[in-house]
């Protein structure tokens, strides 16, 4: 029973590494593209922490968790410097990893209307399978009991962010060390990620005069031997306030999300996946849950509080001309 024991133990290591290289998404990549790119960092001109948790696969057993919180902005808030950290913590059965990261990303401006970020992430993993945990077809068996594999890892990434006020396009590199370094016990595990992001919004002003926005943008993600997955998500934003996406995922899920943003400052989300693929009949979908807090954001400049205040007087006066025409008639 021991050698079986044994070779139990190597299966769920070489298994454990294998998943691990997989580095886990949400289905609302806009809400968290800090999380995917690290060249997202200052590009908002606001400080503001992000909250999000994933339970995916609801009523499979071992379901795959994801937890990360992260803090990030700019000097000034000028969008120039950006900087911010990260922590991130995911189960997956036995296993589990735990990561926190660092971030510096510097925005150059290409014109009047486009910029340039780039970004770089650096970041310590740990890797840990609870051996103890398994259940084995001998109940008496201990040799198990007590044990904990654990490994670590130094971790990278990289990645660029080209955006006007309407389009965006990400690239990513994550793991960029992957094998190359030899002190660590988990760096041999890993392999490199390529990630993409693109998007454009349209305004639509309705006769309200609050606008609309419809935003299509898709993800392209890789990493070996996981096959290419793409991820494309129609999302409706209203007033800048509420918005509503639909989203497909490659063989994978079909979703929906939504939220709200209060006072400009605080952002709701959620998020439901229905998995399209062979595991559809062990589980009833994933959940995720997003929530977002500006702490600080830029003062308007001269120019900009001008533009404010004549935009204002001329609504002002358009309404009294409006006004008056009623009154007449």
């Amino acid at each position: 029973m021991k050698k079986i024991a044994l070779i139990f133990i190597g299966t769920i290591i070489l298994a454990s590494g294998v998943v691990a290289q997989q580095l886990t998404g949400y289905s609302n990549f806009l809400l968290n593209d800090y999380y995917f790119n690290p060249a997202i960092a200052g590009s908002k001109n606001v400080h503001e922490v992000n909250l999000a948790y994933r339970n995916q696969w609801i009523g499979f057993e071992g379901s795959p968790t994801l937890l990360m919180a992260n803090f990030q902005g700019s000097v000034k808030n000028e969008g120039k410097m950006g900087y911010g950290v990260t922590v991130v913590s995911e189960q997956k059965g036995l296993t589990s990893n735990n990561a926190a990261y660092l971030n510096y990303a510097h925005h150059f401006k290409l014109g009047d209307n486009w910029k340039l970020g780039l970004g770089i992430q650096p970041g310590y993993m740990q890797h840990r399978v609870r051996l103890y945990d398994a259940q084995l077809a001998d109940a008496g068996d201990e040799v198990l009991t007590g044990t904990v594999y654990s490994a670590n890892a130094i971790d990278l990434s990289s990645g660029f962010h080209l955006y006007s006020k309407k389009f965006f396009l990400l690239g990513s590199v994550h793991r960029l060390l992957a094998n190359s370094l030899q002190f660590t016990t988990y760096n041999s595990n890993l392999e490199f990620h390529f990630g993409g992001i693109v998007g454009y919004g349209f305004e639509i002003k309705t006769k309200s005069k609050k606008i609309f926005e419809l935003q299509p943008s898709a993800m392209v993600r890789y990493t070996q031997p996981v096959p290419l997955q793409y991820t494309a998500m129609l999302k409706g934003t209203f007033d800048n306030k509420f918005w509503v996406g639909l989203l497909y995922r490659s063989d994978d899920a079909i979703g929906i999300s939504a939220g709200l943003t209060l006072r400009d400052r605080f952002t709701i989300g959620y998020g439901y996946d229905y998995t399209t693929s062979k595991l559809n009949s062990y589980q009833s979908g994933s959940h995720e849950v997003m929530l977002s807090f500006i702490i600080t954001k830029d003062k308007p400049t001269l120019e900009e509080e001008d533009e404010n205040l004549n935009n204002s007087i001329l609504e002002d006066m358009q309404k009294k001309v409006e006004e008056e025409k009623k009154n007449k008639n």
